[in-house]
C-alpha cells in the first residue's frame, strides 16, 4: 500500500461511528505491546482506530473500558502512547482480543499515525521485536569519530578501574571482619628472659639495673614498714619494666627481666578472656610498629601465662624473623589471622594486601 493513511474525520463529525472499516483503516502487523492493568500483551495488529492483543486475558474483561499504554520499541528508545480503549471479542481460550479506541481522534493521534505512515513507507522497518530507522537510499553507514571512540574507550577502562575498585572493597572488608582479628592491647617487644617480680606491696627505695650476679638488683620498703631486697640472679642482660627509685608497687608486679647475652627478642602483651578464642582460633600473628614496619609470629609454646579469672591474661610471641635491636621496647599493633580456605586465599592474599596499603598510607 503506498499511499499514507490519512484522516478528515473530526471528534464531532457523526461519522465518528463507523471508525475502524476495513477499507478506510488497514490493520498493519507492526511490532508493538500494550500494557492494561499493569499485565503486558504481545501486540498482533494496529491501526488508527482498533487494534488486537494476544496474551493471559481474563474473560470478563469483555466489554470494558480501560487506559492501555501502547509500546513501540525501537532500537535505543522507545515510543508509548497513551490511549483509552474497550475490550472487544475477548477470546480467553485462544488468548486474543480486540482493543477498540474511544478517542480515536485523541493527542495520540499525530504520533501514531505518523508511525503507522512511516512503516508504510519503508522509512520504519522491523529488526526482529524492534523497528529501526531505515538509512536513506545510497548513504553508507557513517563509522564512529576517532574522538568518540577515544571517549568510549576511556569510559570503558573508567567503568573496569572502578569495578575492580569495588571489588577490592568488599574484598578488604570481608577480609577483615571475617579472617581478621585486632587484639584490645598491644605488644612490647623486650629479650626472651624471666621477670623478677615484687614480692610485696609498697615502694621502691633501690633500683640498680647495673648489679651483679648476687647484688642486690631492687629493694622495696613494704607497707608494714620493713625492707625487702632482690637479688640479681645472674650477671644478664636486664630490662627495667616501667619503675624507678619510688615507684609505688603491688606483690607480683614485674620489676625487671632478666635475660642471657644472646637471648633473641620477643613480645610480650596481654590478653583478654573473651579474646582468648580468638587467639587459639588463629593460625598466624600480624605485627605493625609505629614506625610502619610490619613483622608475622606466633605464640610461643607455653607462651599463655596464668591470670586470676576475669583478668587479662599474659602471652609471649615469637617473631618468625629475629628483630633489629632499636625495636627493643616497642609497641606493636597485634592482629590474628585466622585459617584461610585454600579456594579462596587468592582473593584474601590480594585484600591483606590492600589492608597493609590502606594502613600503610594511614597517618
Amino acid at each position: 500500500m503506498d499511499k499514507a493513511i490519512t484522516s478528515s474525520t473530526t471528534r464531532n463529525s457523526p461519522a465518528a461511528v463507523t471508525w475502524g472499516g476495513p477499507a478506510d483503516h488497514p490493520m498493519l502487523d507492526i511490532p508493538f505491546h500494550v500494557e492494561i492493568d499493569g499485565r503486558q500483551y504481545k501486540g498482533r495488529e494496529i491501526s488508527l482506530v482498533r487494534a488486537t492483543i494476544s496474551g493471559l486475558i481474563d474473560p470478563h474483561m469483555q466489554g470494558l473500558e480501560r487506559l492501555a499504554w501502547v509500546v513501540f520499541r525501537f532500537q535505543g528508545y522507545t515510543v508509548g502512547l497513551s490511549v483509552e480503549v474497550r475490550l472487544d471479542e475477548v477470546d480467553a481460550a485462544k488468548g486474543t482480543a480486540t482493543l477498540a479506541f474511544l478517542e480515536p481522534m485523541g493527542e495520540h493521534l499525530p504520533q501514531l499515525r505518523h508511525l503507522l505512515n512511516a512503516y508504510i513507507a519503508g522509512d520504519v522497518v522491523t529488526l526482529g521485536n524492534v523497528l529501526t530507522v531505515r538509512s536513506p537510499a545510497g548513504a553508507k553507514p557513517k563509522g564512529v569519530a576517532p574522538a568518540r571512540r577515544v571517549r568510549r574507550f576511556g569510559g570503558t577502562l573508567l567503568l573496569l578501574a572502578l569495578t575492580a575498585l569495588l571489588l577490592g572493597l568488599v574484598a578488604t572488608k570481608v577480609y577483615q571482619r571475617v579472617f581478621t582479628y585486632q587484639l584490645v592491647s598491644p605488644a612490647v617487644v623486650g629479650f626472651e628472659g624471666r621477670a623478677l617480680a615484687a614480692t610485696a606491696t609498697g615502694q621502691i627505695d633501690f633500683l640498680d639495673p647495673e648489679a651483679k650476679s648476687g647484688d642486690v638488683a631492687f629493694a622495696i620498703r613494704s607497707n608494714t614498714g620493713q625492707t625487702l631486697s632482690v637479688v640479681m640472679p645472674c650477671d644478664c642482660r636486664v630490662e627495667v619494666l616501667g619503675v624507678e627509685a619510688g615507684s609505688t608497687v603491688f606483690a607480683g608486679d614485674p620489676v625487671l627481666r632478666v635475660s642471657q647475652p644472646d637471648s633473641p627478642l620477643v613480645l610480650t602483651g596481654t590478653v583478654l578472656p573473651e579474646e582468648m578464642l580468638a587467639l587459639a582460633q588463629s593460625s598466624a600473628v600480624d605485627l605493625r610498629f609505629a614506625d610502619g614496619r610490619d613483622v608475622t609470629a606466633h605464640l610461643a609454646p607455653g607462651g599463655i601465662g596464668t591470670a586470676a579469672p576475669g583478668e587479662p591474661v599474659p602471652v609471649r610471641l615469637i617473631p618468625d624473623q629475629p628483630l633489629a635491636d632499636d625495636l627493643v621496647g616497642q609497641l606493636a599493633e597485634v592482629t590474628l589471622r585466622r585459617a584461610v580456605p585454600e579456594l579462596i586465599q587468592p582473593v584474601t592474599a590480594y585484600a591483606r594486601s590492600l589492608v597493609s596499603e590502606e594502613k600503610a598510607d594511614a597517618p
